[in-house]
């Protein structure tokens, strides 16, 4: 019997790979190398810019100048978006953690909350298959971003589900301690410890 408990996990570093194969890193670096920026650290160096919470293509193409000016970048934001496009379609996933989470399906809901950048959505779905899940929380259609209190608050009022009865997975320490902290429960794990987000869903499956 399906219970009335859901699991909601993160993206990336979860599904997508963040540490084995092509990663999120290799695509930055390829697509600022190619626009003509020879730096590293490239997507850290971008966090300052909050791309996660910028909701429609107009907003984008503000930030996007201040990008290009700090970078000394090439490309129109038209050649920026394309590229983007190009290099992070190339980015590895765990397909196994995947097909464990749509499994999830017949034994409670389902949901993902990640910060995400609208340009990702479209390849956050060819992933998993966003109708796969019965709820979907994204930072940029929020306006907001884990690990700020807000954004966990935004998503529980829109569920009819108690604190206890939601887990969340993420990757990142900080957005788990949030979690807990909001009366949720927690797991920090990524997509390269499949074992270990098996046995804490059975857990709080009672399984």
């Amino acid at each position: 019997m399906k219970k009335n408990k859901l699991i909601l996990f993160d993206w990336g570093n979860i599904v997508e790979s963040h540490k084995t194969g092509y990663t999120i890193y290799n695509a930055f670096e390829d697509l600022f190398k190619e626009l003509g920026y020879n730096g590293g650290n490239v997507f850290y160096k971008l966090g300052k810019y909050n791309l996660s919470i910028i909701p429609t293509l107009e907003d984008f193409e503000k930030t996007y100048n201040y990008i290009k000016k700090d970078f000394n970048l090439l490309g129109d934001l038209q050649q920026f978006i394309d590229r983007y496009l190009y290099f992070t379609d190339k980015i590895s996933y765990y397909k196994d953690v995947r097909d464990f989470e749509v499994s999830l399906k017949e034994k409670c809901y389902i949901g993902i909350l990640s910060n995400l950048v609208f340009l990702d959505k479209k390849r956050l779905n060819d992933q998993v298959g966003l109708d796969n899940y019965d709820y979907i929380f994204l930072s940029f259609e929020m306006e907001c971003k884990k690990p700020n209190i807000d954004i966990y608050k935004k998503v529980q009022e829109q569920l009819n589900f108690d604190k206890q009865d939601i887990l969340f997975i993420d990757d990142r320490k900080d957005n788990i301690e949030t979690a807990k902290n909001f009366g949720w429960n927690g797991l920090q794990a990524t997509g390269l410890e499949l074992d270990k987000i098996i046995k804490e869903c059975e857990v709080f499956l009672g399984e």
